[in-house]
């Protein structure tokens, strides 16, 4: 807004082709400033987070307009996604990849039920050991926020269904790992300590025969086992 703003009051035209440099200019120096702002009042805090799986501080860098959602109907779903992320493996080093403008708003995939309380503008991927963690992101009070999507009652209801089908598949998964024995187990804990983790769910895939998300849960599960 600040660049088109500034753009209105230049004749391009007229000026030619210094005021052209200056916009460009200018557009870029609000981008620094944005991603400086961005790496020290969001990045930095939010690696610290999830290192230390910190729930309350991974709220706290919830925008506020996401926070405004938070009320006694709506906390399961916030608790559960906070407790995971706070679950997260962030091992290694860490190093941001992408911190960039959305040009447009993100085609974030979303059941009836949810919604965006407050537009993104920038979006930031930061890369772990074996794990990549992308986040949508809005300024407020000149800090940065990640945004999430809020739900309303038909979310809720959609939410609990979900977690109600994903406890039967980690009960499922649960009872095949207790049942997986060596050498194919040791070969898989093996596999996730040198995290490869995707070589680990196509071994044993073809050791079983069990479709994509089932085989997922199991070394979900070998992996929090191994930990």
């Amino acid at each position: 807004m600040l660049v088109k703003d500034f753009s209105a009051k230049v004749d391009f035209p007229n000026m030619g082709k210094p005021a052209i440099l200056l916009a460009l200019w200018a557009a870029s120096a609000f981008a620094a400033s944005d991603e400086a702002a961005i790496q020290s009042t969001f990045a930095k805090p939010f690696v610290e987070a999830l290192r230390a799986n910190d729930r309350a501080r991974l709220e706290q860098l919830l925008h506020p307009a996401v926070r405004a959602c938070m009320n006694p109907g709506t906390k399961p779903y916030f608790d559960y996604m906070l407790d995971n992320e706070a679950d997260s493996e962030t091992r290694g080093p860490d190093h941001i990849t992408k911190l960039a403008p959305l040009t447009s708003v993100p085609a974030i995939p979303m059941p009836a039920g949810f919604h965006l309380p407050v537009q993104p503008t920038y979006e930031i991927q930061i890369q772990f050991e074996g794990k990549l963690v992308g986040e949508y992101l809005a300024p407020w009070n000149g800090s940065w926020f990640k945004v999430m999507e809020c739900p309303d009652e038909s979310g809720m209801a959609y939410f609990r269904n979900k977690l109600a089908a994903d406890a039967v598949q980690q009960k499922k998964a649960a009872q095949l790992l207790a049942a997986l024995k060596d050498p194919l187990r040791g070969e898989l804990k093996d596999l996730l300590r040198q995290h490869l983790k995707f070589d680990a769910i196509k071994k044993y895939q073809a050791a079983t025969g069990a479709e994509l998300t089932t085989a997922v849960m199991v070394m979900n599960a070998l992996e929090k086992e191994n930990r």
